[in-house]
């Protein structure tokens, strides 16, 4: 099994990240990106092509930068590119999930807490900590929230646990998306909960459209789960599902997600004019901003997932 460091680099010997397939399914090819995080970036980002492994149903970007190219683009992306304006519809999930537990889960692990909003609206009744790479992130979590933070897994205490841990829009991010679980069901309470937010690569829409899903054009997605490849993480683990469903990770409304699914298949028939003429209309209008195609919030993309150990110690 590849770990975050073992970096794909020789396109003739394409491996999937997760359990070590040979000879993936190509899909298309990835367009290059000059953001990251939110953030320009000096130099561009190739795009290298997507791939769907048969046997585990991962689908992964190949291929990818090594771990400390990633660790300093995170460290400088813009600390508020996972929040906004946008209303969080997966942090609406985890909170009424939370509340329906009641209130014997007090410890709460934000892995990639960012500044540590969600953990916000938890309220008192949780003691709230976090992992976050971005400092500036992290110090908003630490002063604005009370959130205690540290960098990497790494650096807790070993004989830390949890009684809830989230991972929200981290999965994706990472290259073995079932060596981040095992990581973190490991740091679970007894009787404790994994929540996780991510994209669903078995969505009709991605199905159709492969490399050229809105999903994909994020530099900084480079491993995609589904609900086949949970299945097959969790038969071969001491891991239960206990949830997992399908949610639009946006509010729209009607004018406005016609409009998004447009642009949203235009991309996925011609990314590369798409890009073209968005590109150009910045120029004219001089707004260098940084943002993704659209898409976001046209159907039911993502996924929902609750899992919990097998085995209690």
């Amino acid at each position: 099994m590849m770990t975050r460091n073992s970096v794909m680099t020789d396109e003739t010997q394409v491996v999937c990240p997760c359990c070590g397939e040979l000879a993936p399914v190509l899909l298309g090819t990835l367009q290059d990106a000059t953001q990251f995080a939110g953030m320009h970036t000096a130099t561009v980002l190739r795009g290298g092509k997507l791939y769907r492994c048969a046997t585990c149903h991962l689908k992964f970007r190949f291929p990818i930068e090594d771990s400390n190219t990633y660790n300093k683009l995170y460290d400088h992306g813009d600390a508020s590119n996972w929040t906004g304006d946008v209303p969080r519809l997966d942090w609406d999930l985890i909170v009424q999930y939370l509340g329906d537990a009641g209130s014997d889960r007090p410890d709460v692990l934000d892995f990639g807490c960012n500044t540590g909003e969600l953990l916000g609206r938890l309220g008192s009744g949780y003691r709230k900590f976090g992992i976050e790479i971005n400092q500036a992130a992290a110090d908003t979590a630490v002063n604005e929230y009370g959130v205690q933070v540290w960098s990497s897994i790494e650096v807790m205490p070993a004989d830390k646990r949890f009684d809830v841990i989230v991972a929200v829009d981290v999965v994706e991010h990472m290259p073995d998306p079932e060596l981040l679980i095992r990581q973190l069901v490991s740091r679970l309470a007894v009787g404790g909960r994994l929540i996780l937010t991510t994209g669903d690569a078995d969505n009709r829409w991605w199905n159709r459209f492969g490399a050229n899903w809105w999903y994909c054009f994020h530099p900084e997605h480079i491993a995609f789960v589904s609900r086949p490849w949970l299945d097959y993480v969790t038969q071969r683990s001491k891991l239960s599902v206990i949830e997992c469903k399908r949610f639009r990770y946006r509010k729209l409304g009607v004018l406005a997600r016609g409009i998004h699914a447009l642009f949203m298949i235009f991309y996925g028939v011609l990314p590369s004019i798409y890009l073209s003429l968005r590109n150009t209309g910045r120029r004219l209008l001089s707004r260098p901003d940084v943002s993704s195609v659209l898409g976001n919030g046209v159907s039911a993309d993502h996924l929902f997932i609750v899992l919990s150990s097998k085995i209690e110690t």
